[in-house]
C-alpha cells in the first residue's frame, strides 16, 4: 500500500469529489482516479461507490479512513525523526493561503525562511478557508494561513500569529470620506456588497454588523470574489467591509474609512497537523511565521504591488 496512494485516498474521501481532491494532492484527475483504483486493487474491495449522485465512500472504505490519517502521521513523523537524529534541516515544505495573505503577507515571511534554510523546498498554494483546512487534514499542505479563529479538530493544531484591522472601502464621493471615526449607524443605511455565504470575508460583515442585521444595512447582492466587489464599489454601487491589507497603496478611486464598530480586527490564523514528531523544517517554520507575522506592520509601512483579491 504506497503512501501516496493513501494521501489522494485521503483527499477524494474528505471532499467526495475528484476535482476538489485533484487541487488538494496537485495531480490531474485522470491520476487520482488511477491511483484511487491501483489503492482498490492492492486492498481487494471498493472503497467508494459510484453513482449519477456523487462519490460515497463504503463501509471498506469508511474502515480504511480510520487508519489512513494515523499512518500518514506516522510516515510523516518517522520522516521528521530520521532527520532530526541526522541533524538535517531539508526536504519540501507545503504553504497554503488566502490569496491576499499570500500577496501580501506571506513574502516577507517565505524570503526570510529560504535566506536561513536554503535547502528547504518552499511551494506556497491559494485556496479558500475550507479548502486549506482539508489540505492541512489531508497533509496535501504543512500549514496554511487564513482569517479568523479556526475551529480544529483533534489532528489539527492551530495559533493566531497576528491581526489585520477592517476598513470600510466607498465610492470616493461617499458622504463620510474623510471622517477619522466613523460609527456602524452612520452606515446603517447604506448599500454593501457582500461575498458568498461561508466566505470568510461574509462572517467579517456578518459579525461587524450583527446588532442591525439582517435588515440594515442594505446588501445589494453577493459577489464571487473581493476583486468583483472593488470594482463595483469604485463604480459606485455600494460599500465593503474588507481587511485593510486588501486595500491597494494607489486606492485614489475609492474612500477608505475606518471601521471602529464590532470586531474591528480580523485575526491571522495558521493551522498545522499535530504529531508527535514534528518535522524540523516545519517546526522551524511554524517559529519564523510568529517571529515575522506579529506584531502586524502597519499598512503604510508595507512596500507592495497592487494587492489580487481572493
Amino acid at each position: 500500500m504506497q503512501l501516496r496512494f493513501l494521501k489522494t485516498f485521503t483527499a477524494v474521501a474528505a471532499t467526495l469529489n475528484v476535482t476538489r481532491a485533484s487541487e488538494q494532492v496537485h495531480l490531474a484527475q485522470s491520476s487520482v482516479t488511477e491511483q484511487i483504483q491501483a489503492l482498490e486493487a492492492d486492498l481487494g474491495a471498493s472503497l467508494f461507490d459510484r453513482s449519477r449522485r456523487g462519490l460515497k465512500l463504503t463501509p471498506a472504505g469508511r474502515r480504511l479512513l480510520d487508519y489512513a490519517g494515523d499512518l500518514l502521521s506516522l510516515a510523516d513523523e518517522a520522516r521528521a525523526a530520521v532527520s532530526d537524529a541526522a541533524g538535517a534541516v531539508g526536504g519540501r515544505l507545503t504553504i497554503g493561503g488566502l490569496e491576499t495573505l499570500c500577496a501580501v503577507r506571506l513574502p516577507a515571511l517565505l524570503v526570510e525562511f529560504r535566506q536561513r534554510h536554503p535547502n528547504v523546498e518552499l511551494i506556497l498554494r491559494t485556496a479558500d478557508s475550507g479548502q486549506l483546512r482539508g489540505g492541512v487534514k489531508s497533509g496535501a499542505m504543512d500549514v496554511c494561513f487564513l482569517f479568523g479563529d479556526a475551529t480544529v479538530g483533534p489532528d489539527l493544531r492551530s495559533e493566531q500569529v497576528a491581526q489585520e484591522r477592517l476598513v470600510i472601502i466607498a465610492p470616493r464621493n461617499h458622504p463620510l470620506a474623510g471622517r477619522e471615526v466613523i460609527q456602524p449607524d452612520d452606515l446603517a443605511d447604506d448599500a454593501f456588497l457582500v461575498t458568498e455565504r461561508g466566505c470568510v470575508y461574509r462572517r467579517m460583515f456578518e459579525e461587524a454588523f450583527a446588532a442591525t442585521l439582517p435588515d440594515r444595512p442594505k446588501r445589494v447582492g453577493e459577489f464571487a470574489s473581493l476583486a468583483a466587489i472593488w470594482g463595483l464599489v469604485e463604480a459606485g454601487l455600494g460599500c465593503a467591509l474588507v481587511p485593510r491589507l486588501a486595500v491597494p497603496e494607489a486606492n485614489a478611486d475609492v474612500a477608505v474609512l475606518p471601521w471602529v464598530g464590532n470586531n474591528p480586527m480580523a485575526p491571522i490564523t495558521m493551522i498545522w497537523r499535530r504529531r508527535r514528531v514534528q518535522s524540523p523544517a516545519l517546526g522551524l517554520f511554524l517559529a519564523a511565521a510568529r517571529d515575522t507575522l506579529a506584531p502586524a506592520k502597519p499598512a503604510a509601512d508595507r512596500h507592495r504591488r497592487e494587492a489580487p483579491f481572493l
